[in-house]
């Protein structure tokens, strides 16, 4: 949200840092700075619940999954100066030297939790709440690529409509994001707060979420969808590939996935397709995509190499082919696993020239369409976004097609592919 400003945070005695995987160096760095003058650091997400060995060399404790509970508690016990070793979801170190694990946290009854209070932020200033609301946890899927289930177990658990329209209220004049991992988990649920919402004079400007293939197929969802203004779902298609989405743990199938992309644009909503380009994939698989993507013509793309998160089935499998462990890298846009048919550099540039034959200008130009014309700025921005990318990229490009990896927090120093 802005800059840290490490000084202020020096004069807490505890001082939480949480992140996920491609933030986890700059989390480190952080934490090792103010260990150096003696605060109390706590990590915690998904990175440091599956790595916490890793995380102890820069923090004191770390909180295993969920810290809605962990944390206060621990608090409480460092205020009393009480050993914590009764508290369930922390690891930390021991004075002989190892390491105490008293097991991942209870999962926590999320309809239960306040909402968050960001006036207690001093970055948000006064009528600038983010406009980003996560209304439940969980998933029952099991896709290998993602830490969803692992971190939060494959119960959904909700927030009641009446909590989540107190928290649309300050921001029901913007753009909304719902930012839970499948907002449409629960078709019934989430048709009962589009009606809330309604009902309520709670909708907002206009929302956006995420929304598995199947949930398309419900007329009456897609209709209060429309009628509470939502603009665009992104939607995981992964693959067009069955053998692939297979590999990835998906159910659905591509006759299926054709018919989702026509009934939202039946409906005037737009959809982001998620595609993941699997390591027994090759070049074509991209481009395949792509044509997919241009002949039904969704909205907007983007193209992730498969990124084997700690904490996932993707991860103990593809172990012995990972390029590196430089974590900053591993945000989908890297190819960080070396590819079974072809080099990594030819996998990259698949997906480069790929993506920008998607948000070609002439693709930009003829992207209008009656009722979402927003559709030319948002394909605009995506050719922005992928030629800075490959600015800002140009090394690592590079590096792949040398065959050698450069660790950006030491110089000179290389390992050879597969190393």
């Amino acid at each position: 949200m802005s800059p840290i400003d490490e000084e202020k945070i020096r004069s807490y005695d505890v001082v939480g840092i949480s992140s996920i995987t491609c933030t986890i160096d700059e989390a480190y760095r952080l934490a090792d700075s103010l260990k150096r003058t003696g605060n109390i650091i706590v990590m915690g997400g998904p990175h440091v619940t599956f790595l916490p060995a890793e995380a102890l060399g820069h923090c004191d404790y770390v909180v295993l999954g969920e810290g809605d509970k962990t944390f206060p508690a621990l608090v409480a016990a460092l205020e009393k100066n009480e050993s914590p070793h009764e508290i369930r979801g922390l690891a930390y170190r021991l004075d002989g030297g190892g390491i105490q694990n008293t097991g991942k946290s209870d999962v926590v009854d999320f309809a239960g939790l306040p909402s968050p209070d960001f006036s207690l932020a001093p970055q948000i200033k006064p009528g600038k709440i983010p406009p980003i609301m996560t209304t439940s946890r969980g998933c029952p899927h099991n896709c290998t690529f993602c830490s969803v289930t692992a971190m939060f177990g494959r119960k959904y658990r909700f927030k009641s409509s009446e909590q989540v329209i107190d928290e649309l209220r300050p921001v029901n004049h913007r753009s909304v994001c719902f930012g839970d991992d499948n907002f449409f988990a629960n078709p019934h649920r989430t048709k009962s707060l589009l009606k809330a919402m309604i009902s309520n004079d709670a909708v907002p400007l206009r929302w956006s979420g995420e929304m598995a293939v199947k949930a398309a197929f419900d007329e009456e969802l897609l209709g209060l969808m429309r009628d509470t203004h939502c603009r665009i779902v992104y939607v995981g298609i992964e693959s067009v590939d069955p053998d692939s989405l297979k590999r990835l743990g998906k159910a659905h199938e591509m006759e299926m996935t054709t018919q989702c992309i026509e009934n939202l644009h039946r409906y005037g909503i737009g959809i982001h397709g998620m595609f993941v380009v699997d390591p027994d994939d090759t070049p074509e698989t991209v481009e395949n995509i792509v044509d997919y993507a241009i002949e039904t013509d969704i909205d907007t793309i983007q193209i992730c190499s498969l990124i084997p998160f700690p904490g996932t089935k993707s991860y103990n499998e593809h172990l012995g082919r990972l390029l590196h462990r430089n974590w900053r890298y591993y945000e989908g846009m890297h190819v960080v696993v070396e590819p079974k048919h072809c080099s990594a550099y030819d996998m990259q540039m698949a997906i480069v020239r790929q993506m920008l034959r998607f948000y070609s200008i002439k693709r930009v130009i003829r992207a209008y369409r009656k009722g979402r014309g927003w559709r030319v700025k948002y394909r605009a921005g995506g050719r922005y976004l992928m030629r800075k990318w490959v600015r800002e990229n140009a090394r690592y490009i590079k590096d792949l097609k040398l065959g050698v990896y450069s660790l950006p927090d030491s110089p000179g120093v290389a390992i050879e592919a597969g190393a």
